[in-house]
């Protein structure tokens, strides 16, 4: 499949032509946050408003929370938790509605389709070409896997209510007394009897199946924007780790090979200017990638930082869901637990890439040729070794750094939560 999509993506002359970019656009698309306007592209799906969507997701929290204040006192904790996971996961989702109402969200996605996409310098050098490859395959990869798992995890969420009810005999002509119906979203509706009634019962369940496919949405395509702006930034990095590795020496810049007796082993005067422009053109190239970088953190801060604070409590209630090991929990929310921590591990891991790639920058600067250069040129390499040194990363709000140890200390703090929940349920 892979294959067929790398073959076709061969003859496209625009990044929206690759394959997974009609699929970044079309999930961007199903939530109403991709920048049609900037980039005059489709025209927004009919009935995908985000103000609609902003209410959809607001009424989901909202009825969530009348249930839980109607029912906290007579069910357990292990019950009910499921509700607190689908208010949070509300939040999480009103919240990313309204990312598209914000110009700088609008202008990073511009930004990258438009510039910072590998897909305008992969002509450039044969080493270019290769690493647009390269991150072609991951992008196709990682959005393949992602749409594939976040589908995965909606079906499992609606069809273990459906068949814990079809266990209890809820579909009989009769019911059984002092049952109702199980839902995999709860509310508490005026005027609504879902619990007890069959049409009541199929109405509001295939409205939590819309729900719960737009949250998948609202997870998945903001999570696979991230993921590809991500890879891209990093193959910008490859490339600049290559380019200043491969700065020529005076000897190769007169067309001879390394060692060649009789070649000096300085700069000539026309030799500093040509290294002159190389240097500014690599200046401007990190320059280019540290300003997309500080835009997309703005962009996206709020959006990770929330993020993260809602992996660190939902993880510990999917634990403790989960902990109890019958077939009926783990159906409903083994795959949902999965599913949340491979994407806070695989955001986390995706951008870790970019610190770790920026680190080799300080020893690719410095291994540069700088002792052959003149003074103007050498004070050009000591300026962009002190840029270099802050390594690239994804920062919301300034407030932590995204990355592997971030991802570590939540998964490593939930389950601390679920050990201490544990012992009081």
């Amino acid at each position: 499949m892979f294959k067929v999509a790398i073959e076709n993506d061969i003859n496209a002359r625009h990044p929206m032509d690759l394959r997974y970019m009609k699929f970044v656009r079309l999930m961007l698309r199903m939530i109403d946050s991709w920048p049609h306007q900037q980039l005059r592209d489709s025209q927004p799906v009919r009935f995908r408003d985000s103000r609609f969507l902003f209410i959809e997701g607001a009424g989901v929290g909202i009825g969530g929370l009348f249930y839980v204040r109607s029912h906290y006192k007579v069910l357990p904790f292990l019950e009910i938790g499921q509700t607190y996971l689908t208010i949070f996961l509300s939040i999480v989702a009103t919240q990313r509605v309204t990312i598209a109402w914000f110009k700088s969200f609008r202008e990073v996605i511009t930004e990258f389709v438009l510039k910072i996409h590998l897909f305008y310098f992969r002509h450039k050098t044969k080493h270019t070409e290769n690493v647009y490859q390269r991150i072609n395959r991951l992008c196709s990869i990682s959005v393949a896997f992602v749409a594939v798992e976040v589908t995965i995890g909606v079906f499992l969420f609606n069809l273990m209510p459906f068949l814990n009810n079809y266990k209890k005999g809820m579909f009989n002509q009769e019911l059984p007394i002092g049952k109702v119906f199980e839902h995999s979203i709860n509310y508490s509706l005026p005027y609504v009897d879902c619990y007890t009634n069959l049409i009541g019962y199929i109405v509001m369940t295939l409205i939590n199946i819309i729900c719960s496919y737009d949250c998948g949405m609202f997870f998945s395509g903001v999570d696979v924007c991230i993921a590809v702006i991500v890879f891209h930034i990093w193959g910008h990095l490859k490339i600049l780790d290559h380019r200043l590795r491969t700065f020529p020496t005076p000897v190769q810049m007169r067309g001879h090979q390394s060692g060649d007796p009789g070649d000096d082993l300085m700069y000539t005067k026309e030799e500093n200017m040509k290294a002159a422009a190389m240097l500014k053109d690599i200046i401007e190239y990190h320059g280019m990638i540290m300003r997309f970088m500080t835009k997309t953190s703005e962009a996206f801060g709020p959006t990770l930082c929330l993020y993260y604070v809602f992996h660190q409590v939902s993880g510990c209630i999917l634990l403790l869901e989960c902990s109890s090991l019958d077939p009926e929990s783990l159906g409903r929310y083994a795959g949902l637990t999965v599913a949340l921590f491979q994407l806070l591990i695989q955001v986390s891991v995706i951008v870790e890439l970019l610190g770790t790639q920026s680190e080799t920058l300080k020893d690719a600067v410095y291994s540069m040729p700088w002792e052959c250069m003149d003074t103007s040129n050498r004070r050009t390499v000591l300026f962009l070794l002190h840029n270099v040194q802050e390594p690239i990363r994804l920062k919301p709000m300034g407030i932590v750094s995204i990355g592997v140890q971030t991802m570590a200390t939540i998964i490593k703090t939930s389950f601390s939560y679920f050990m201490l929940l544990r012992t009081f349920t």
